[in-house]
Formats: structure tokens, sequence, C-alpha cells
């Protein structure tokens, strides 16, 4: 079975909020990008990668969308900080999503401390920032605010050649929960969401086997549309009472680990 195109769907409450998304130039973070826009809030897309940022901005010039392109490197607090001040120009920003990531095949044995650091400071340690640098301006604003990150199925289920990416998986979980306990009395929710199988550039890094996805209850690959939809009901009033929560979105293959 493979997935079909998803039709164009909007959500009610974004209309005019920011919403800043890493790794917004491509894959999940891109679709996310496109859905805060067409549902009326200014999408700030920040990305390492300006070429992608160019055909980003190319597109949604010609649709009318409200979407400004920034280049970022979520390693580096400067660029964090300056990303999430441009976003939050008009004092409004509501929403930031945390999709920037790598994931490369490595057998463990030969992963060196460099690359290890890499990883984890781009996987986590950006996601922290970036949630850091989002919710000094949101907390104790009327209105709040909400940040939401990504997991994957790996950092609950583990995969072999990925420590590094499995650790910061797993590790952006127990962030969100951190965060949700102490920012929510102040007007913030913090959530999750854990993919499994998405058609993304990223997943070209991944070894799923087609028989394990032909097993799925939902047995196909995700669409990015699919996850930025997740994504964009943490990010509106339809889940107002809900934070500290990662939602496994994967056709079912969370049943299967």
């Amino acid at each position: 079975m493979t997935a079909q195109p998803a039709p164009t769907i909007t959500l009610p409450g974004l209309e005019g909020a920011a919403v800043a998304v890493t790794g917004g130039a491509s894959g999940i973070g891109r679709a996310t990008v496109l859905l805060a826009a067409r549902s009326g809030a200014t999408a700030i897309a920040g990305d390492v990668n300006p070429q992608m940022l160019d055909e980003l901005a190319d597109l949604t010039r010609a649709e009318g969308l409200d979407v400004r392109c920034r280049q970022l490197d979520v390693r580096d607090p400067d660029s964090v900080t300056a990303f999430i001040a441009d976003a939050d120009r008009d004092g409004n920003l509501r929403g930031a999503v945390n999709s920037a990531a790598i994931s490369v095949d490595r057998p463990t044995l030969e992963v060196t401390d460099e690359f290890w650091d890499d990883v984890l400071r781009i996987n986590l340690t950006g996601t922290f920032l970036v949630a850091q640098a989002a919710a000094e301006r949101m907390v104790d604003r009327p209105g709040g605010g909400a940040i939401v990150n990504v997991s994957s199925n790996a950092g609950s289920a583990g995969r072999p050649r990925k420590a590094p990416y499995t650790s910061s998986k797993g590790a952006v979980i127990g962030l969100t929960k951190a965060l949700a306990k102490e920012w929510g009395p102040r007007g913030v929710r913090v959530n999750c969401i854990s993919p499994g199988a998405v058609d993304t550039p990223l997943r070209a890094t991944h070894t799923t086997a087609h028989d394990v996805i032909g097993n799925l209850p939902l047995p196909r690959v995700g669409t990015p549309e699919e996850l930025a939809l997740a994504i964009g009901c943490f990010l509106t009033d339809l889940t107002p009472w809900v934070t500290g929560q990662t939602l496994n979105v994967n056709g079912g293959s969370m049943m299967y680990v």
C-alpha cells in the first residue's frame, strides 16, 4: 500500500500567530511550515541548507503564503537566538517546532567522540536551545505558547548502527516531559511526536525493512503532511489540556517493538 497525496488541510486557531520551525526546508519541517502558513500563521522556516530554503521561499511566494526563510544552525546558540528573535519580532510567537535532525548509519564500534558529539549537538542540544529561546518569549505571555519536539520510534525501540541517533531521540522524550512540568504553570505546553518510517530525505539513512512495513496495521510509510497534522494539533487550542505527551505517529509500528 502506498500513501496517497494528502489533501490541503488547514487548522483553526493559528491565524495571526508566528510559528518557528527548525529543519523547516525539508521533510516534516517543510510540511509543518506549509500547514501553519496555510492556516493563517506567519511561519518562520529555519534550516542549515540555503538551497532548500530558496526553493521553499519560491514555493511559498508563488502561493502567497506568509513565510520567512532564515538560515539556522541549531548547534550555534547565537544562530538560535537570532532565529527566535526574528520569529518573535512582532511579539506574536506562539509556536516552536524542533524538526532539525541528523541520522547516519555507523557501527557503534566505529563511532568517534566527534561523531557522537555532533549528532547529540544537533538532535538534542539544538532542541533544547530552541525550546529555551522560544520559552523565554512565551512564558507568562497572554495566550502562552506551544512547543513541539520531534523524536523517533528509535528513541523508544532502539536501532542498530544508530547509537547516537537513538540516544538523542530517547533523550528528547525525557526533555519534553521536564520542560512540560516546568513551563506548564507559566502557560507553555510542550509535547512531542515520534514518527515511524516517513517519506522524507532523512528516511534514506534508515534501514527499515520493507517486510516490517508491510506487516503494520497501516502497511505503508507515512507522509510528511501526516506528521505535520499531528504537530499542528499540538500547536493549536485543539489540545489545550495536553502537555508532556509523546504521540506515536507510525502506522502502528510501536506495537511490534
